[in-house]
């Protein structure tokens, strides 16, 4: 007796057939694909290279820990046409993580003081062109980073930046959809991605931000409509792991102004220091 599972199968396939052609009308997710189309170019990989810096506070316990050098990839925004890009600056930087913590040593506890110099940053944009870059502006308290082409740089003259208006914004409530624009790593071919997510929370103090489910720090996060709610990004407070949070449009717009017209940080390699001179010679010369 031949099994019956093929006609059972069979049987309800138009009725599958039908579910599925109604999800595809369904609003929500008309609406994402929407998003998703009018967005996806505007998100980019930042490669750059962060010389990381260690010291502690405690001279009783010093602890000898050598510069480190590495490279580090963070999803960006891009928010007007010469190029101007915006990050999570713990994406680009990861002492703002370990700074200011606590570890356990034999001679006790002590607090680490970390800082990182960023350097050779590039804008890997979605035909994989990498365009030289600067940080022209960070922001510690909010955890942005701005950067911007380098002026003189063939790559960005052969590419078309297609910016997100960060003043088509909504404020979003408690329960809103979202959806998230996002670009997968290198293992996917960086390619552009999406995820619904829900305002889970809306605090006003000491700042105005949205927690938000499914977001990707660096990325935008939208109301169904359209409208940018922010760009999410990490809280950080002692003792406690960063929390992804999603940072109002606006507070980000006046920020990007001021980026738009800055230099670029300069990068200063630490300074060799003089050669002693003979104590005579400190004295006023040789005897």
């Amino acid at each position: 007796m031949k099994p019956r599972f093929p006609a059972v199968v069979l049987g309800f396939s138009p009725l599958l057939a039908v579910a599925l052609a109604a999800h595809a009308d369904d609003p929500l997710p008309v609406a994402t694909r929407k998003v998703f189309e009018q967005n996806k170019d505007s998100i980019v990989w930042i490669s750059a290279v962060a010389k990381m810096s260690f010291a502690t506070s405690d001279s009783k316990a010093p602890m000898n820990i050598p510069d480190e050098e590495r490279k580090f990839e963070a999803l960006g925004t891009i928010l007007d046409s010469n190029g101007l890009v915006v990050a999570a600056l713990s994406g680009l930087d990861p002492t703002r993580i370990l700074s200011g913590r606590e570890v356990n040593t034999p001679s006790g506890r002590v607090r680490i003081d970390a800082s990182a110099t960023l350097k050779e940053a590039k804008i890997v944009m979605p035909d994989g062109t990498e365009v030289p870059a600067d940080v022209v502006m960070k922001d510690l308290d909010l955890d942005l980073a701005f950067l911007k082409p380098k002026p003189d740089s063939r790559e960005a003259k052969a590419v078309t930046f297609k910016p997100i208006d960060l003043k088509k914004s909504a404020l979003g409530g408690i329960a809103d959809d979202t959806v998230t624009v996002m670009r997968m790593d290198e293992m996917f071919n960086r390619q552009p991605a999406v995820q619904g997510g829900q305002v889970v929370a809306v605090t006003q103090k000491p700042r105005p931000f949205l927690r938000v489910s499914g977001t990707a720090s660096g990325c935008p996060t939208f109301a169904m409509d359209g409208r940018i709610l922010g760009i999410s990004v990490n809280r950080f407070s002692r003792e406690k792991p960063p929390i992804s949070v999603v940072l109002p449009a606006a507070d980000v717009l006046e920020i990007a102004d001021q980026a738009k017209v800055a230099k670029p940080i300069t990068v200063e390699e630490p300074k060799a220091k003089p050669a002693e001179q003979p104590a005579e010679t400190k004295a006023g010369g040789a005897k």
